[in-house]
């Protein structure tokens, strides 16, 4: 039977964004599934596209709390769609990256399925490439 509650992949969007609040990495890995794909479509640099799996998940964000500083955080805005373990999500984030002193500033989109038990079975994310190269002085 699935679950028509669409409360779950809010609550799902809402966790995957705590990882950029400061939540332990540990605690974090629990909204996923084993078998997980995280996608990042623009990504700049090739080899981080897609990541497949728990562990792929937890090697890419292990580090990414230690990276920056929290600065503002828009309303979260989310789109229910017409299957109710999916959803789509919109925010802006301001962060200050700690080594380069910059301040990021992001629009995401982020699309979000969970199983009928509310963790994360697919999670792909929109954002301005050109803003992570510049942010981090990778250009």
């Amino acid at each position: 039977m699935v679950n028509n509650n669409p409360c779950l992949v809010l609550e799902a969007a809402q966790k995957y964004l705590s990882i950029v609040k400061g939540a332990s990495i540990n605690t974090w890995m629990d909204i996923w599934t084993e078998d997980a794909v995280v996608e990042f479509p623009y990504a700049p640099d090739q080899s981080h596209k897609r990541l497949e799996g728990k562990k792929a998940i937890y090697e890419y964000y292990k580090n990414v709390s230690p990276v920056f500083e929290l600065l503002e955080e828009n309303p979260l805005v989310t789109y229910l769609s017409s299957d109710p373990l999916i959803a789509v999500f919109e925010i802006s984030l301001k962060f200050r990256i700690l080594s380069t002193e910059k301040d990021y500033d992001q629009d995401y989109i982020g699309v979000v399925k969970v199983r009928d038990d509310g963790r994360i079975v697919l999670y792909r994310e929109y954002c301005d490439p050109l803003r992570v190269l510049e942010s981090f002085q990778l250009t």
